[in-house]
């Protein structure tokens, strides 16, 4: 049994994080500590006319984006390191607190993850998931009522287009141990003890691996998960599996007919073959997506600046003008621009692999991915016939979801732990075997 153990929280804000790990402390006498707030206490180190105001106000989430993610432009581990070295401070000034467990609010970008995970042996990252509309009506009051501030910040917030040191909490997701959704309100007593329960069974595991085996969908995602690790790309790696199931009385079966990843397709090169050692982080759709903003944009959409765009410079292209928030790459480009990839993605490799070789039919299976399928894969998912989609996404796409609801698709969040952490948590030590 681990003894102590420590839980990194990573969510879209909205979702709840801040909630479960206030009550981690009140409830079970967790130590609580908030990157934001570590954050919040380096930041006059790092940037020089600091407007405190602003980096407390909620309704200017954006510049408070905008300070971490100089701080991690100048120091990628200021910001963790400054959660280690109060945790060790707390430790040496109060032995009474050396053995409680630990949650650590509000991870934001892998680095920070990463960083811990070397830090401490019991570390574990739980994500937390809740849909666009209700993040919206927790926040809605915070933004006074601006809802395209908040899709702006939500957008950033994910790190699409970010650069690698801006918050990208699509990518803590990915690398969480454990996924839990959190989308009714916990002002309801039973709602309440339902979301502590499921988080207390995950505690257990946490501190006494292979206290129990896996769900059948925990076996599933993992399998998905495995998949991804196939995949070159730079960018994030994507897993499916399309598996039929099987009930009997109390029992259910599930049997997996097809697999994939997204890679570039067979004959094509990748884009780690095209960017090769002296280029690993080559995007091909990040270098469309730079031409066309070089050829559209000669003013900034927002506050009309000149621009001087460089193929060179990495995504998002800042506007020079301070105090302008727009990021071109992401402000100002419809969807995600999936169609620019190069790459075949997971559920359409998956779908393409049971077509090509044959054998059972698709038709009626269930569907794991790691992620929420883009609108051309919904569409592909429709006319394969598959009935069920599970997927581990906390942005998942209007345009995607649309298509799926009015297919009668039922997309599910995927609860449980994850592929990462599944040896780890489900296998018994050793010396129990």
């Amino acid at each position: 049994m681990a003894s102590r153990i420590i839980i990194g929280l990573t969510s879209p804000f909205g979702a709840g994080c801040s909630t479960i790990a206030g009550d981690l402390v009140k409830r079970l006498s967790f130590r609580g500590y908030s990157l934001t707030e570590a954050m919040r206490e380096i930041a006059p180190k790092f940037i020089d006319n600091l407007d405190q105001d602003k980096l407390t106000s909620p309704k200017f989430r954006w510049y408070q984006q905008y300070v971490g993610n100089e701080i991690r432009k100048r120091n990628l581990y200021a910001i963790p390191e400054q959660i280690v070295q109060k945790i060790q401070e707390d430790d040496k000034n109060d032995g009474s607190l050396e053995g409680l467990d630990i949650v650590i609010d509000s991870i934001k970008n892998p680095s920070e993850m990463e960083y811990l995970r070397d830090r401490f042996l019991h570390f574990f990252v739980i994500a937390v998931f809740a849909q666009f509309d209700i993040r919206w009506a927790r926040s809605e009051k915070a933004y006074e009522g601006n809802q395209w501030n908040f899709i702006t910040d939500d957008e950033r917030d994910s790190g699409v287009f970010e650069p690698s040191q801006g918050q990208k909490v699509q990518l803590c997701v990915d690398g969480a141990d454990i996924l839990i959704s959190n989308e009714r309100s916990i002002a309801e007593p039973r709602v309440k003890k339902e979301l502590q329960a499921k988080i207390d069974e995950y505690i257990k595991l946490m501190k006494t691996p292979g206290s129990r085996g896996p769900h059948p969908k925990e076996l599933n995602m993992a399998q998905a998960y495995e998949a991804s690790l196939m995949s070159s790309c730079c960018k994030r790696r994507v897993g499916a599996i399309v598996v039929k199931e099987e009930s009997m009385e109390r029992k259910s079966r599930s049997y997996v007919i097809a697999s994939g990843y997204n890679e570039a397709p067979l004959h094509i090169r990748s884009c780690s073959e095209r960017g090769g050692v002296s280029n690993p982080e080559y995007c091909y759709k990040d270098e469309k997506v730079k031409s066309l903003l070089k050829e559209q944009y000669k003013y900034c959409p927002e506050c009309g600046a000149k621009l001087d765009l460089s193929e060179q410079s990495d995504l998002p292209f800042i506007c020079p003008t301070n105090g302008c928030p727009a990021r071109l790459g992401s402000d100002f480009i419809p969807g995600r621009m999936f169609d620019l990839c190069i790459a075949a993605h997971a559920e359409e490799s998956a779908i393409l692999q049971a077509s090509r070789f044959g054998g059972t039919q698709i038709d009626g299976s269930v569907l794991y991915t790691t992620t929420f399928p883009c609108p051309l894969c919904a569409k592909m998912i429709l006319q394969a016939g598959i009935e069920t989609v599970f997927f581990a996404e906390p942005y998942p796409q209007g345009e995607a979801i649309n298509a799926l609801r009015e297919g009668g698709i039922e997309a599910k969040l995927f609860e449980g732990v994850k592929g990462r952490a599944y040896h780890r948590l489900f296998e018994p030590p050793l010396h129990k075997l």
